[in-house]
C-alpha cells in the first residue's frame, strides 16, 4: 500500500481527561478492528487531549459518522484526511459566527431599533433559506439613515471566538498565509483583520451619503459564488494547489468556499453545512484546527 493512501484521523477533547482520552482510543481501535482495517499507529498531539490514528482503508469501509455514533456521549471533535495532504499553506475563514461571536449586521441594526427585523433575515440566509445576496440587500436597505459613527460602536462590541487569537498567531509562526473572507462590512472586518494579523481581507462596503448609510452596498457582494472566486484567485496568485488550503465556515453562504478547499471544516455550523461536511468542530474551540493540521501547541 502506498503512503499516499495513508489516512489520519484526529480527535480533540474539550479538556484534558485521561480516562476519556483512553476510552476514545479503545473505542476507535475496536471500530477499526471490526472493519478489518490495517491500523498503523497512534501519535499523541497533546497528552490526554488530542491524538492521531494512522491507517489504511483500501476497501473504503471506514465511515466517520459510524465512529461518531460510538462516541456520541463524549464531547470530542474529529477530522479525517489523507496524511499526504495534511500539510497546508493557507487558511481561509469566514468571520461572523466563525472567528467572532457576533452577527455584525444584527449589531449595527440594533442602533436603529431594527435588530429583530434584520436578525430574522440574517437567520434565513445563514440556514440557506434565502439567497445571501437578497438577504444582504434587504438587511442593508433597512439600515438606511444610520450614522457612520455606529460602526465604531459595533467594533467595540466584537467578541472573538475562543482560540481565535492563538489560532492565527500559531499559523503565522508556521508561515501560513491567512485570509478573512466575509459577507460582513468594512471597517469592522478590517478591525478583525488587524487584531488577528490576518494577511488578506475580502468584505463588503456600505454605500454612504455624507455621514449616513444610504441603504446600498458598493462593489461586488461577497456572496457564496464570490467566496469561491476568491479561493480560485488565491490558488493562482499564490501558486497553490487545492489540497494546500484549509477553510473554516459556519453558514450556507460558506459552502461553495468550503467545497473549493482541500480541508473544509464546519465550525459550530448550521445544519445545512454539517450535512455536507464531515470534518466539524462542535465541542471544542478554534485551536482544534491546529491539531487537525498536525500542529502541536
Amino acid at each position: 500500500m502506498s503512503n499516499n493512501e495513508l489516512l489520519v484521523l484526529t480527535f480533540v477533547l474539550q479538556e484534558s481527561d485521561k480516562n476519556t482520552f483512553n476510552n476514545i482510543i479503545t473505542i476507535t481501535k475496536k471500530y477499526l478492528l471490526s472493519l478489518d482495517i490495517n491500523f498503523k499507529k497512534t501519535s499523541i498531539l497533546k497528552k490526554n487531549k488530542a491524538s492521531d490514528f494512522y491507517f489504511f482503508d483500501t476497501l473504503n469501509n471506514f465511515k466517520l459518522k459510524n465512529l461518531k455514533k460510538r462516541l456520541v456521549n463524549i464531547n470530542v471533535d474529529l477530522c479525517l484526511q489523507l496524511s499526504a495532504h495534511r500539510k497546508k499553506k493557507l487558511l481561509i475563514s469566514d468571520m461572523d459566527g466563525t472567528i467572532i461571536e457576533n452577527e455584525t449586521l444584527n449589531d449595527i441594526a440594533n442602533f436603529l431599533g431594527k435588530g429583530d427585523q434584520v436578525k430574522k433575515i440574517t437567520d434565513l440566509g445563514l440556514k440557506g433559506r434565502l439567497d445571501f445576496s437578497t438577504s444582504l440587500e434587504n438587511r442593508v436597505n433597512l439600515l438606511k439613515g444610520l450614522r457612520l459613527s455606529s460602526l465604531e460602536e459595533a467594533k467595540r462590541i466584537v467578541t472573538f471566538k475562543k482560540g481565535a487569537k492563538k489560532l492565527f498567531q500559531v499559523l503565522k509562526d508556521n508561515n501560513f498565509t491567512t485570509v478573512l473572507v466575509s459577507g460582513g462590512f468594512k471597517p469592522i472586518t478590517t478591525y478583525v483583520q488587524k487584531y488577528l494579523a490576518i494577511d488578506y481581507e475580502y468584505s463588503n462596503t456600505f454605500g454612504v451619503i455624507g455621514d449616513l448609510f444610504d441603504g446600498t452596498t458598493n462593489g461586488p457582494i461577497i456572496n457564496a459564488n464570490y467566496k469561491e472566486k476568491i479561493v480560485n484567485k488565491l490558488l493562482k496568485k499564490l501558486n497553490l494547489k487545492q489540497n494546500q488550503i484549509v477553510g473554516i465556515g459556519d453558514a450556507a453562504n460558506d459552502m461553495n468556499m468550503l467545497l473549493s478547499v482541500g480541508l473544509p471544516i464546519a465550525f459550530k455550523a448550521q445544519e445545512i453545512v454539517k450535512a455536507n461536511f464531515e470534518n466539524q468542530i462542535n465541542n471544542t474551540d478554534l485551536t482544534s484546527v491546529l491539531y487537525f493540521l498536525g500542529i502541536k501547541h
